[in-house]
């Protein structure tokens, strides 16, 4: 149906059933997505005076041109389509999670001959695999990994490693694997290794020092002196982790603890991840101040959780919020197994949800330190170049190039500081042919004024990655189109010549379109830290699209030395097999199915790599890459 205007005269069209409805602005864009039991009863709610305090009503009304809504066939199917809504449109009035990561875990299958831990970030329903975790990043639980690896010398090989070894690995000379690739251990005694693993993770840690403990007295008993040791040293290593803290008292559950924090400017919110009495993880997360406590717990829930990242058998809230059965209700569908959702009283459980309340109150109180020195390091940096404005946002450009070949630009951007990844562009030059890195620049440059004038979004400070000429090529530019708005400076890297006169030889240097010599800031300096930071990010942005270009580049190029074979039917090979590896892989048959493949071309395929044998391995690596 046709969107309606966003009136209470439009009330009439909307139906007293269940389902979700969206305030949209003027040019269609949704600002806000909200769920009703009864969608005529809650739209109606917008247009009462007794709702005009709540802050989204007041967005709303200055914002809002059309109204839209979905019917659902019961309100819970309402709340999963406007938890589906809100993380696939990101309206600009409803609570938005910038967290849509999925937490890694440590995967273990059972069923495989010689089990091992891999780290995975998607958990799936498998009979005898185990999943523990999760772990807010990669290196957290590559950590918990490799302290496990110590302790527990498993293989950590992949299968096609493990059946093609002829002898042991440099992890087996370090005692971190008992090398079941050429049988150095027995089936029983492995599997004796990765039930004393499960039992570390599950916090079992006081029964398996017991278990071990017999097994060191049975190894000295047979005068096996080394294993013995071997096992002692395995039981300190697991008495060092008992000593640690626990984070909770006298239980082994699995669930997650909310805490919220309140504060003028924004709220806090932190999740406390307690797995077997320990905490496994924790994050934190800020929201506009204008979000009701009751609104940002329910669509934090709705949005934290997916089939990715299931959530715990309980979770705890600090207080009391609309819906929670609904809420359990869902979460335990995305679960498979009930989930409940308490707020404690008393008790252990109300001692966390505190001690998570704390930490959300930490988390606001460090960014509001922060976000001080951040923004007298930016003072200091506007005094000391004499911009027009206050550089929050800075955005860096440079070019990458290999011999005129693949260039490409970068942009990164920073805001108060810190890196906005989602502000960061990559350009492939179009105008320029061979290697000129000021023309490059300068259409890069005019690329992004373009857009910002066009979108009225323009940084505060823009950095030129090199020094004189790369600046005045840009400010060409930047007089073309007439923007003011903008102060541009260049950085320029540390001098190596030979003339050790130079005042400035060795240091980082600031050029400024008005001024005839560089600016030289000190060298370790907050200013000067920032912007080298942002001119080694750029740099470092634009290298790795270049080389992925490149990469791509040489990988069709390989496949069009072979006769018969040009660029549309090797990008066609690649379209369908995936890299030059699964070509050569291929059968005639899967390879005669595609248009144009003929049993003679395929033939002249075969002799062609059947001398080039490496290049062919190194190249597929480079396209999976």
């Amino acid at each position: 149906m046709p969107v309606l205007p966003f009136a209470s005269s439009s009330l009439e069209h909307v139906p007293a059933a269940p389902g979700v409805y969206l305030f949209l602005g003027e040019r269609k864009e949704i600002l806000y997505v909200g769920k009703a039991l009864n969608l005529r009863s809650r739209v109606r709610s917008y247009f009462n005076k007794s709702d005009d305090g709540r802050l989204v009503t007041v967005f709303l009304h200055r914002f809002a041109r059309g109204l839209d809504f979905l019917v659902t066939g019961s309100e819970q199917e309402a709340l999963i389509l406007e938890n589906s809504l809100i993380k696939k449109h990101a309206p600009k009035f409803n609570v938005r999670l910038r967290d849509d990561k999925t937490y890694f875990s440590l995967r273990l299958d059972l069923k495989h001959e010689w089990p091992w831990f891999t780290i995975v970030r998607k958990r799936k329903d498998e009979d005898g695999v185990l999943y523990f975790g999760p772990y807010t990043s990669a290196s957290a639980c590559r950590s918990t990994l490799n302290f496990l690896n110590s302790i527990f010398p498993l293989r950590s090989c992949r299968d096609s490693v493990l059946y093609n070894r002829s002898r042991p690995c440099i992890s087996h000379e370090i005692g971190r694997c008992v090398a079941p690739c050429v049988d150095l251990v027995d089936r029983e005694s492995y599997r004796r290794l990765v039930d004393e693993a499960v039992q570390f993770l599950r916090g079992r840690n006081r029964e398996l020092v017991a278990q071990i403990e017999d097994q060191m007295q049975a190894a000295s008993a047979r005068l096996d002196f080394e294993q013995a040791a071997l096992l002692r040293d395995r039981i300190k290593a697991i008495e060092t982790t008992i000593a640690r803290p626990h984070v909770t008292r006298n239980t082994s559950e699995a669930f997650d603890v909310i805490g919220l924090y309140r504060a003028a400017d924004e709220t806090h919110l932190c999740i406390l991840m307690i797995r077997d009495g320990q905490l496994s993880s924790s994050s934190s997360y800020r929201f506009p101040a204008h979000h009701e406590s009751d609104e940002l717990l329910r669509s934090f829930l709705g949005q934290f959780y997916s089939p990715t990242r299931l959530p715990p058998a309980e979770v705890v809230l600090p207080e009391d919020c609309a819906e929670l059965e609904l809420m359990a209700e869902m979460l335990g569908e995305m679960r498979g197994s009930a989930v409940r959702i308490s707020v404690p009283e008393r008790g252990e459980k109300r001692r966390q949800a505190l001690l998570a309340t704390r930490n959300a109150e930490l988390a606001w109180m460090q960014r509001h330190e922060r976000s001080a020195e951040v923004q007298e390091v930016l003072g200091e940096l506007r005094r000391q170049l004499d911009l027009v404005h206050l550089p929050r946002r800075i955005e860096c450009y440079d070019i990458s190039n290999l011999m005129g070949a693949h260039v490409v630009g970068s942009g990164v951007a920073f805001l108060d500081g810190r890196p906005d990844k989602n502000r960061y562009r990559r350009y492939k030059i179009k105008s320029v042919v061979g290697q000129d890195d000021f023309k490059s620049m300068a259409e890069v440059i005019r690329r992004r004024l373009q857009r910002g004038l066009r979108e009225d979004d323009l940084p505060d400070l823009i950095v030129i990655d090199g020094g004189r000429a790369q600046l005045e090529a840009a400010m060409a530019v930047v007089r073309e189109l007439a923007v003011d708005r903008v102060d541009f400076v260049g950085l320029a890297k540390a001098r190596s010549g030979k003339r050790a006169d130079l005042p400035e030889k060795g240091k980082e240097r600031v050029f400024k379109p008005e001024l005839p010599v560089p600016i030289i800031l000190d060298q370790k300096s907050p200013e000067m830290k920032l912007l080298v930071r942002l001119r080694d990010e750029a740099h470092r942005f634009a290298i790795s699209y270049h080389r992925r270009l490149r990469a791509k580049s040489q990988v069709s190029s390989i496949l069009e030395h072979v006769p018969g074979i040009g660029k549309q039917r090797a990008r066609q090979l690649l379209k369908a097999f995936g890299s030059v590896a699964a070509v050569c892989a291929a059968s005639d048959a899967e390879l005669e199915g595609l248009p144009g493949v003929t049993a003679a071309l395929i033939a002249r395929m075969r002799e062609f790599f059947a001398t080039r044998g490496h290049l062919e391995d190194d190249l597929g690596e480079r396209e999976e890459d």
